[in-house]
């Protein structure tokens, strides 16, 4: 594994339309957790299982924080990590799916960032927007032996179900806003 980089202070903004890119480009970090490319830009894109997560951002519903480096040149705040929730239909579930109503939680953060508090960050910031939204639960799924599911499982994810080499969390939003004030 490379050296990590300790960049400057890093904050939390919300979400735009404008930041559909680099969702996309954050989707892409999530799914290649291991440092290897197992799926390119072109391929997420291009299948509607993976693409569901970004295409039309923002509509409706979808609701995300960026994290930023603050010391970027010229006060320059540069993305460097996203968690985002979005609702699916049943005839169109995402692989984290278990009910139209509970919405499905996104996140990454790039790689030489990690390991510094961003993901926790994130949820923080995350977790009072969803709780405004009324949304009381939010799931997830993430890859066997993704070390991120720790920080789940810290957070109060708990697992639901478990296929094809992935396993299903669930939390209480009330949870997550919880367990990240201590």
């Amino acid at each position: 594994m490379g050296e990590q980089v300790r960049q400057g202070p890093v904050g939390v903004r919300e979400a735009g339309p404008e930041d559909a890119e680099f969702l996309v480009d954050m989707l892409l970090a999530a799914f290649n957790w291991t440092g290897e490319e197992r799926f390119t830009r072109k391929q997420i894109l291009k299948d509607k299982s993976t693409s569901l997560y970004v295409a039309g951002w923002q509509r409706e519903g979808d609701i995300g924080v960026i994290a930023v480096d603050l010391a970027g040149p010229s006060g320059l705040q540069i993305p460097i990590g996203a968690a985002w929730v979005r609702k699916f239909p049943a005839r169109s579930p995402g692989y984290g799916f278990i009910s139209e109503d509970i919405p499905e939680l996104s996140m990454a953060v790039i790689a030489h960032h990690r390991g510094r508090g961003i993901g926790s960050g994130l949820i923080r910031s995350l977790a009072p927007k969803l709780a405004a939204a009324g949304i009381s639960r939010v799931s997830l799924s993430v890859e066997n032996g993704n070390r991120a599911r720790s920080l789940y499982e810290r957070l109060g994810f708990t697992a639901v179900t478990q296929q094809e080499g992935a396993t299903t969390m669930v939390a209480d939003v009330s949870t997550l806003a919880q367990s990240v004030r201590s």
